[in-house]
């Protein structure tokens, strides 16, 4: 399949931000969508009904220890809703970029759709991008979310419609600070996915990921692999590395430092899956 191409949005003027639909209210287009993946006060009472709470976003955002990001450049890849985007810019980023595609070009009320038929009749659904009824990468519908919160916060945060496996980096450019959060275990070549991170990071790359600790084994070097929905019904979660595995894995990307940000839980009587976070350096 062919990988769209980069598409970049024009500068935000500050001055004229984007109007809302006129024929609705902000609290009614938040509501008018299937889902909202973060929860993102868009002020005026309006809060959007986010997966992800707020408490575990702030705590995300603290394990970084990002602090004043006054003239840095930042780039959030798998922006979805923008939490992470919005954030940096608020820490004062000269420039952010929220990159993302898989998610903004899902019809996900589709998908539901889709899954469930496929479900029903004992099928092994195809990837999104081979469904034409889910993937609709010239409209865009799961970006919807992120271009409403991006105008009620009157948001200069510049989005990126691209593939980052794919895309052309060069063209991308490199950034101060690099937000990778969510994102490394939905990754069929996660080795390739580090490697090209590393092409984009002049300073700093905060990975999130999720991670396994093996029973008596807490120093292995290994990952779970997922053929099909095995982790919470989600065929699109490939992988499950140890924390050893995931430092090991970004020195072998070409990442000179690895640091750990997050604790590592103690070892059970059986695997234990759990978000882990490190901060890499070229």
């Amino acid at each position: 399949m062919t990988a769209p191409a980069l598409a970049v949005e024009a500068p935000f003027d500050r001055e004229r931000p984007p109007r809302l639909a006129v024929e609705m209210s902000l609290s009614d287009e938040v509501n008018a969508l299937p889902r909202w993946w973060h929860t993102i006060d868009l002020g005026g009472g309006v809060t959007t009904p986010g997966s992800k709470s707020v408490a575990d976003l702030e705590l995300e955002w603290e394990r970084m220890a990002l602090g004043d990001l006054t003239g840095k450049t930042v780039l959030d890849v798998g922006a979805w809703d923008g939490w992470m985007s919005f954030a940096a810019e608020r820490a004062g980023a000269a420039r952010v970029v929220a990159l993302d595609h898989y998610v903004w070009a899902m019809d996900i009320e589709q998908e539901w759709r889709y899954e469930k038929e496929c479900r029903d009749a004992g099928v092994r659904p195809l990837d999104a991008e081979l469904v034409p009824s889910v993937w609709r990468i010239d409209e865009l519908p799961g970006k919807r979310g992120f271009d409403i919160a991006r105008a009620a916060l009157g948001s200069a945060v510049q989005p990126v419609v691209g593939d980052f496996m794919t895309m052309d980096l060069d063209a991308l450019g490199k950034f101060d600070v690099v937000i990778y959060l969510g994102v490394l275990y939905h990754m069929r070549h996660p080795m390739l996915a580090l490697e090209r991170l590393r092409q984009v990071t002049r300073g700093v790359a905060y990975i999130e990921t999720h991670a396994i600790v093996v029973p008596g084994r807490p120093d292995w070097p290994v990952c779970e692999f997922y053929e099909t929905n095995e982790l919470v019904g989600d065929r699109t979660n490939w992988w499950g590395p140890t924390m050893p595995a995931l430092v090991a894995m970004c020195r072998a990307a070409g990442f000179s430092d690895v640091t750990q940000l997050s604790p590592v839980p103690e070892p059970g009587d059986d695997i234990i899956r759990y978000a882990a976070m490190v901060a890499v350096t070229p």
